[in-house]
């Protein structure tokens, strides 16, 4: 997993250094001419701005980088541990010896001025288990991030890909409404002919011109919810919330894998990252426990030193040099249950990991199902959608003419046109339900990416 993270990254640099790059020139094109920040782009192009521009990966890396660091400390622990000494003592007074007893007075011993350096080098040599299941437990949790941190590129990708499927819907019911608004404007002219003729009531008038209204404020709502939805989008990829982002890719129905249930499911219990991370952290806890149950054993470790220390052996002002070697070894005998305890206490988080990998799984196997049954019916209403555009489509044509014709009603007009306009909504959202009904269930399925 290592091995593999650390080759993509040069690849996953090169990209993220080029595409931030790309969209400064855009920004700071569109900077120079005094205008609104402005993008096209594509759904691919989003989604790979996105993921170079995520904060969210950015922490997810934080994340994966520290836990490698932790790896590395753990380690550490299995090699010699070198450190460095020195020291110097100024005495008040020259170590003697007094000897006047024998008619000698005082007998200096060595010096006022004392210095000692050294080395030394520490190795355990038994520790009970306790390195190996320290550096057990820091690998599976490195490899947990690492997985982590694949889980947060897919549910970015389908972040995007939401952000950029709600623009494209609201731009596209956006453009029903002005088309909405351009039907009500020719009816409303017909309607005022009318009027003035005195072939159609006061009322009629009124009652278009009312429904134009209508017309109109559900235009401006249009408009501002694809400013809203823009906005989103810009936040999604990590711009100016400012920026004018055009999608330039259209609302249309996509190639899509024909599996079953079991099939999906099974594809999320295989390569969903979240899921493997779980089985890391499960592993990473039964290493805690073997930890824990290392305070019963001694600890035995060897210490070798070689110092230089001043006045030497014969108490003379001159370096000299020594070394020793020791093997010590430590054991707790009675700790009034603490090490027990300790060991207690790693079990049922061993346990607890277990029983929420066991429930993670269960929750992975219906939000699996859920996404199915989704993709589903939004697949099955796609078709009635546009069923219903036709058939409201040529009953606003007929309802026109036979109004024109004067065999038709006002409120006959109206009512068609109302219902073309909700049918082709019905169907732009339909479309996008299903675009993002099948990037869930990619997602819930563990391949995003693929």
């Amino acid at each position: 997993m290592k091995d593999a993270r650390a080759a993509d990254r040069p690849r996953r640099m090169g990209r993220s250094l080029l595409v931030p790059l790309v969209l400064a020139l855009a920004l700071g094109a569109a900077g120079s001419a005094g205008a609104q920040a402005r993008l096209e782009l594509t759904l691919d192009r989003a989604i790979e701005l996105g993921l170079a521009q995520s904060r969210e990966l950015a922490v997810a890396g934080a994340k994966a980088d520290a836990a490698d660091a932790r790896l590395g400390q753990a380690r550490s622990g299995f090699f010699p541990q070198l450190s460095a000494s020195g020291s110097y003592t100024r005495l008040d007074e020259v170590p003697y010896m007094d000897a006047s007893a024998f008619g000698l007075g005082k007998i200096t011993m060595g010096d006022d001025d004392i210095y000692s350096v050294g080395v030394s080098a520490t190795q355990p040599l038994f520790t009970g288990g306790a390195l190996l299941s320290a550096h057990g437990a820091a690998k599976h949790a490195a490899t947990a991030e690492a997985l982590a941190q694949e889980r947060s590129l897919e549910e970015v990708r389908y972040a995007v890909t939401g952000a950029y499927l709600g623009l494209v819907q609201a731009r596209e019911a956006l453009r029903v409404m002005d088309d909405a608004v351009a039907q009500m404007v020719g009816h409303l002219d017909d309607v005022e002919a009318l009027y003035e003729q005195g072939m159609v009531i006061q009322s009629d008038a009124m009652l278009a011109r009312v429904r134009k209204a209508e017309v109109d404020l559900a235009r401006t709502r249009a408009g501002h919810a694809v400013r809203l939805a823009g906005a989103a989008l810009a936040f999604a990829l990590g711009v100016d919330l400012e920026t004018e982002i055009v999608p330039t890719d259209p609302l249309t129905v996509t190639e899509f894998p024909d599996k079953d249930l079991a099939t999906w499911t099974g594809s999320a219990l295989e390569a969903r990252p979240d899921l493997k991370a779980m089985n890391e952290m499960v592993a990473a806890a039964g290493n805690g426990v073997s930890l824990a149950r290392s305070a019963y054993f001694p600890q035995v470790v060897a210490v070798g030193t070689y110092a230089w220390d001043r006045p030497d052996r014969a108490y003379e002002p001159e370096f000299y040099d020594h070394w020793s070697v020791t093997v010590a070894a430590e054991m707790s005998v009675f700790d009034w249950g603490g090490t027990r305890n300790r060991v207690k206490e790693a079990r049922a988080g061993l346990l607890q990991a277990e029983r929420s990998q066991e429930l993670f799984e269960d929750a992975v196997r219906l939000e699996v199902k859920q996404s199915f049954l989704e993709r589903r019916e939004a697949e099955e209403a796609l078709p009635i959608a546009e069923d219903a555009v036709a058939q409201a489509r040529e009953a606003s044509r007929v309802a026109r003419e036979s109004f024109l014709n004067g065999v038709a009603t006002n409120s006959a007009v109206l009512d068609a046109q109302a219902s073309l306009t909700g049918a082709e909504m019905n169907r732009i959202a339909a479309l996008a339900g299903l675009r993002l009904a099948e990037a869930k269930l990619r997602l819930a399925a563990g391949v995003a990416g693929r």
